[in-house]
């Protein structure tokens, strides 16, 4: 399979990153942070850091957080943790998380593709933690321009 027909980030293509970084979304518990985009000629990977803090959530509910989330792949419910692009398509490439009584942090990278063009909207909603569908959007030029400037490993 050619690495463009990849649904994840090829592993012979040095990404151009998008110095990108955006909160998506904040609340008095959760906070969803876009840290960068990496771009390549076939799509972009878009590398987030989610934290919470527990609060006035119950044990039960910290608990199926926290589960659903070990070793950064999500669980069968996810939490209700949801993302979407207005274009293209998003694929969980995974990630990593640590969790205590009280706070939670994971780092998760989605691939989209096709490479947009064109500015776009990404969304997050995570319900469980009291965030609701938050929007922003990105620029697609930019990512566009930034995958013309990656390189295959080998020629």
């Amino acid at each position: 399979m050619d690495s463009a027909d990849w649904p994840i980030p090829p592993d012979d293509v040095l990404g151009c990153p998008v110095p990108i970084a955006r909160f998506v979304a904040r609340t008095d518990l959760a906070v969803v942070a876009l840290r960068h985009v990496v771009a390549y000629p076939a799509g972009c990977a878009l590398h987030l850091h989610l934290a919470i803090r527990r609060g006035p959530l119950d044990q039960a509910t910290w608990e199926r957080i926290d589960s659903s989330h070990a070793g950064g792949y999500p669980g069968p419910t996810d939490a209700g943790l949801q993302f979407r692009v207005s274009r293209g398509s998003l694929v969980d490439v995974g990630g990593g998380s640590s969790s205590g009584d009280d706070r939670y942090r994971g780092d998760r990278q989605l691939w989209l593709s096709p490479l947009p063009a064109e500015p776009f909207e990404f969304s997050v909603e995570w319900r469980k933690v009291g965030l609701a569908r938050t929007a922003i959007t990105l620029d697609g030029r930019a990512i566009a321009e930034a995958a013309a400037r990656a390189e295959p490993y080998w020629p």
